[in-house]
């Protein structure tokens, strides 16, 4: 039995879930494969083995939103940390 949204009147098997953690990566490495020469730019300094393996746990959606959000602002200030994000990126896919 098909019911309907009383919000907006659309069939309730119409209904599209929010996107997954998935989409969310797949839209930031669209966006950071973009970025080329504009990042150039930033700072290129040496990741340690610890900030590696967070930005392939963020790669990966093992990062909870705080956890993402605190990883962010590192990851655009430094070259390096972008490209190694977009490699692990690329690697899952």
């Amino acid at each position: 039995m098909k019911g309907s949204d009383a919000s907006n009147g659309k069939p309730l098997d119409s209904f599209i879930p929010p996107p997954l953690m998935n989409n969310e990566i797949a839209l930031l490495a669209q966006f950071l494969e973009t970025l080329g020469a504009e990042v150039s730019g930033h700072s290129a300094s040496p990741l340690s083995a610890e900030q590696i393996e967070r930005i392939r746990e963020f790669a990966s959606g093992k990062l909870g939103p705080s956890e993402r959000q605190a990883l962010l602002p590192s990851l655009l200030e430094n070259e390096t940390a972008l490209s190694t994000l977009v490699k692990a990126l690329q690697a899952q896919a």
